[in-house]
């Protein structure tokens, strides 16, 4: 018999589809724990069976997965309401429909035309409120997002991150994704559909992410992942999140809980 190849894209390993999200045995800590203690046991918890199986594959350490997973993701995938965390981006929105439609996305939607990423604000019609949506909780996401939805279907989803890992629509292809609306369907139906997207990510046939992360070398990595301007800032998150993991796990260890 003929081996099978492996698919090019975490996402289309059926063993992955498979694989329990929690570990076989889950992380305790004892006393008052820190916030990065919390967040790892969070973590690991619900998905470190998921990311143990990704460090096999991917040949990393789990501790750089976990700490990955907290550093670089915003720690939950779904709101109260069960929508997917989103953050809505108006310049990504004009760069794909908004150069087209000026003066259509000009009566909804603003941002800094200096500083792109920043002055996001929108409305729903003519003579009514602008509103500042970032950092106010999902319901405003998703109110920018579902009025972006009614003027173009697909370039709304390329101008969300997503979930997560918030990876952006426009990014798609990265994942293995034939779509934006794929991956938004995909990453809409659970936790395993992200992260494991955040890993396709870092390990993109573009990227030299997963080298770096083999290596240890954090700062390099950040550079690719976050940008130059945060890179050691991020660098320095990662290794404290590796560290802690590491710590927690030992103690387990020697108090023969794991």
């Amino acid at each position: 018999m003929k081996p099978v190849a492996d698919p090019r894209f975490l996402k289309d390993r059926k063993d992955l589809q498979r694989v329990a999200l929690v570990p076989a045995k889950g992380l305790r800590v004892t006393g008052k724990p820190n916030h990065r203690a919390r967040s790892i046991r969070r973590i690991w918890n619900e998905f470190g069976g998921l990311l143990a199986k990704l460090s096999r594959l991917l040949k990393i350490d789990p501790a750089v997965a976990v700490a990955i997973l907290c550093v670089e993701s915003t720690g939950r995938a779904f709101d109260r309401k069960r929508r997917m965390i989103i953050r809505f981006e108006n310049h990504i929105f004009w760069k794909y429909w908004g150069k087209s439609h000026p003066s259509d996305f000009s009566a909804h939607f603003k941002f800094d035309q200096r500083r792109p990423w920043r002055g996001h604000k929108f409305r729903r019609t003519l003579g009514s409120k602008w509103v500042t949506f970032h950092r106010k909780g999902q319901s405003g996401e998703w109110n920018a997002f579902e009025l972006a939805r009614s003027k173009h279907r697909l370039f709304s989803v390329y101008s969300i991150s997503m979930g997560m890992p918030q990876i952006m629509g426009f990014n798609h292809g990265k994942i293995g994704y034939k779509s934006a609306n794929a991956m938004f369907d995909s990453f809409s139906s659970g936790e395993r559909s992200q992260i494991i997207g955040l890993f396709d990510f870092i390990n993109c046939a573009d990227s030299k992410m997963i080298r770096f992360l083999r290596r240890g070398d954090f700062p390099a990595f950040a550079r690719l992942y976050n940008g130059p301007a945060k890179a050691a800032v991020y660098a320095d998150r990662l290794e404290k999140y590796r560290r802690e993991f590491k710590g927690l796990m030992q103690k387990n260890v020697d108090k023969g809980t794991c």
